[in-house]
């Protein structure tokens, strides 16, 4: 079954795809990494560039199984994208990565996280 992780080309955007490749592998397939970009909002640092796609698909370029990378671009909620990729991909889990310089309680009560927490088809994966 699929796994997604949304991507953010930070160390934890790094560690989520490491347990998204593990838990992909697990369950046979495919990985989608997905990396979403808000329309609007240049320099934002969770915009992957071409060489941190990059990267990011070498990190798992020896999965045992297929990858995908898809860079989404929205003027709207990052959730929303990312629950239609979950929805698209008939995935069985989300990957998603928290800042660890923050405590857990306040990410909970993001809107994004909280969003997808809440509203996602599949299982998700907080790293």
């Amino acid at each position: 079954m699929a796994v997604v992780v949304g991507f953010i080309p930070t160390p934890v955007g790094f560690a989520a795809l490491e347990a998204a490749q593990r838990e992909a592998e697990r369950r046979g397939g495919p990985l989608i990494i997905v990396n979403v970009v808000r329309d609007g909002m240049q320099g934002d640092p969770r915009h992957a560039d071409q060489g941190q796609l990059e990267r990011a698909q070498d990190m798992v370029r020896r999965a045992s199984v297929r990858i995908a990378v898809r860079q989404e671009h929205t003027d709207d909620d990052i959730s929303d994208v990312l629950l239609q990729v979950v929805e698209e991909e008939k995935a069985e889990l989300l990957v998603l990565g928290i800042r660890r310089e923050r405590d857990m309680a306040s990410h909970l009560l993001g809107v994004t996280v909280q969003k997808l927490l809440t509203s996602s088809p599949s299982d998700v994966l907080v790293v």
